[in-house]
């Protein structure tokens, strides 16, 4: 069985067009004992982000979604609060993710789909950097843990 994430509670505001995604992704990390905000696209997130009673301690992000991409938004919310962890996520390949200007960008970076243990990696990984990256120019983290 997967360890479960420690208290005291970590927020996530899981960002995701895809609904079947967003909820199984959402699902696992409050069974992991993350609360959890959803956010279907670029408004609704950054509509969450301004109402958000307590802190937002991670996104995770998709990639590749319709209006505004994930990398755009993550440029809107570390313009608002800079040091914002983030977390990106895609089922596309490499190639379409350069496309976005993933490619080029100091990120985290989680591929679709992934496990429970995966999932906790990543999301220990994002919370022990001390705060996120500037969007710049250097290479993707591209490790994927397996059990």
């Amino acid at each position: 069985m997967t360890a479960r994430f420690p208290a005291p509670y970590v927020t996530v505001l899981v960002v995701d067009d895809e609904r079947i995604s967003r909820h199984v992704a959402s699902r696992m990390l409050r069974e992991l004992g993350l609360r959890v905000l959803e956010a279907d696209g670029a408004e609704e997130a950054l509509d969450v982000f301004r109402i958000s009673q307590g802190p937002i301690d991670l996104v995770l992000l998709d990639v590749v979604m319709p209006e505004t991409d994930g990398v755009e938004l993550a440029k809107q919310l570390l313009s608002h609060r800079p040091g914002q962890r983030i977390l990106f996520m895609s089922a596309h390949p490499a190639e379409v993710l350069a496309e976005h200007g993933l490619q080029d960008l100091d990120v985290l970076f989680l591929a679709k789909p992934y496990t429970m243990d995966e999932l906790l990696f990543k999301v220990r990984q994002a919370m022990d950097r001390q705060v996120a990256p500037a969007i710049n120019p250097a290479r993707p983290d591209k490790t994927r843990k397996r059990p």
